[in-house]
């Protein structure tokens, strides 16, 4: 019924966010039709039906038209889905989260360069995470953590209190005292 369409289009036009905006293109009564599929698919818009069906083939002419119907019985339920696809269409929130540290005691040369000799100092260092060498204050470099050993032999990860001989892709300029802190970069979804 038409308070129906005005209270979902009301609802759907009170959606405020600076970072995305919502255009509600068309609003009426009645079964999901032919018509509605091709107004969506040329304006790039998702067909939502609240409390009602669709006409006969109008699923089919959506999936051939490259469109998307979803219906819903509760207004609540369908706001919270239409906030959820807005955030999706945001890029994610980028959250640095530290794995562990490890401090540089001695330097070792190899055939491609030199090793750190560390001591994990908290948390865990882990072979292929991010990370960074500091220098006091200073951060010196940044890469990934491209050979990890224990001892002689390869290691995943080495724990708080261990030794370990630590590896930076690009860089051979460790001094005794360097900071190597490994890292990861988390994906956060965005919201409104």
């Amino acid at each position: 019924v038409y308070g129906s369409v005005e209270a979902v289009r009301g609802l759907l036009e009170g959606i405020k966010s600076d970072k995305v905006g919502l255009e509600v293109v068309a609003a009426e009564v009645g079964l999901v039709s032919k018509n509605d599929v091709l107004l969506a698919s040329t304006s790039g818009a998702l067909i939502i039906g609240f409390n009602t069906k669709n006409e006969s083939g109008a699923v089919a002419f959506a999936k051939h038209h490259g469109g998307t119907i979803q219906h819903y019985q509760i207004i609540y339920e369908l706001a919270d889905k239409v906030k959820e696809a807005l955030a999706d269409l945001l890029e994610p929130d980028l959250k640095e989260v530290k794995l562990g540290g490890a401090e540089v005691r001695a330097t070792f040369p190899i055939a491609k360069g030199f090793v750190a000799g560390c001591l994990v100092t908290d948390g865990k260092i882990t072979r292929n995470a991010k990370a960074r060498v500091r220098r006091g204050k200073e951060v010196i470099h940044e890469s990934s953590i491209s050979t990890l050993r224990r001892f002689k032999d390869d290691a995943n990860e080495v724990r708080a209190g261990l030794e370990c001989g630590i590896r930076l892709d690009g860089f051979d300029g460790y001094e005794q005292g360097d900071l190597i802190e490994c890292y990861e970069v988390q994906k956060i979804r965005a919201t409104l």
